[in-house]
């Protein structure tokens, strides 16, 4: 093998280890994406359960007062 062909070689080599790393990278890079949003999503679902619950018992409480001055007037 000539000089210029062992160049070619290491070259090529070295081109397809870059390639090898650029895709790691951004597979690990859509990995963390696809788990923050993941999280960042069920954070978001945690609250709005909560404001539900919150807004449920807001109007629980509510109703149980209209009640009792309706009977309290009677």
């Amino acid at each position: 093998m000539t000089t210029q062909e062992e160049a070619r070689k290491s070259m090529a080599e070295a081109r397809h280890h870059e390639e090898h790393i650029e895709e790691n990278m951004l597979t690990r890079s859509q990995e963390k994406i696809e788990q923050s949003s993941g999280e960042e999503i069920e954070a978001e679902a945690r609250d709005l359960m909560v404001e539900q619950r919150q807004h449920q018992e807001h109007t629980k409480e509510t109703m149980l007062s209209r009640s009792e001055a309706e009977i309290s007037k009677n």
